[in-house]
């Protein structure tokens, strides 16, 4: 193999000898394709095309970085005047605001769930050219009552959007009106008398362009009192 580089290397150089006493017919015998490669005057830069990551890690040490969910509120898709969140609204993974799009007079749901019960996921998936984030959420209400089924059948065939308040006082956005989250409850009576007698409320979508953003504090949440 030395053998072989070392005569190829004494080829180029005879060539290029070659082309210094002879050059109109060493011009002759190379292809016009790479001409300007081995006799152009300027420089050729061979390259690849990159892609830039940023550098991203774990939460900070020493800092609070609680788990589950703090307050959980709804919107019902037909209660917006406009699709919310677009990708467009979304900006370094915040929604600034500075409004929401919703009807005039109509406000966000308050979902009271039991303590310990709430949580959110989203993951990105798909092969590459086609991914998207999909995301759901879950939360356990106790009892079972004519009040709660009322506001349950709300959710019936109507999609929404949902805003999760993490225990640090983070506000992140779930789904949107152009792509309603799916509801689902279902309930349970337990078995015997210690047995959790109980509302399981879920909701869950899929196809959205981004993870679930944050929203900016100082875009204001209008909510049912």
């Amino acid at each position: 193999m030395k053998s072989l580089r070392v005569i190829g290397s004494l080829l180029m150089g005879l060539f290029m000898l070659a082309s210094v006493v002879a050059p109109a017919e060493v011009h002759a015998l190379v292809p016009p394709s790479v001409q300007d490669f081995l006799f152009g005057t300027g420089t050729v830069t061979v390259g690849m095309a990159t892609v830039s990551l940023s550098n991203f890690s774990r939460k900070e040490r020493q800092k609070a970085n609680l788990g589950g969910i703090a307050k959980l509120y709804l919107m019902a898709a037909s209660d917006f005047t406009a699709d919310w969140p677009a990708q467009t609204d979304v900006v370094a993974g915040s929604i600034a605001g500075p409004t929401i799009p919703v009807a005039a007079g109509k406000t966000w749901a308050v979902v009271t769930f039991d303590i310990g019960t709430c949580r959110v996921k989203s993951d990105r998936k798909g092969k590459l050219g086609y991914q998207n984030v999909g995301v759901s959420g879950e939360c356990k209400m106790a009892g079972y009552e004519a009040a709660q089924i009322t506001a349950l059948d709300k959710t019936f065939n109507e999609g929404g959007v949902a805003i999760a308040v993490y225990k640090d006082g983070t506000r992140v956005v779930y789904g949107s009106s152009n792509e309603p989250l799916e509801f689902e409850d279902s309930t349970d009576s337990g078995a015997k008398a210690d047995d959790a007698l109980s509302i399981d409320f879920k909701f869950k979508g899929d196809g959205y362009a981004f993870h679930p953003p944050t929203l900016a504090t100082a875009v204001t949440v209008a909510l049912t009192v």
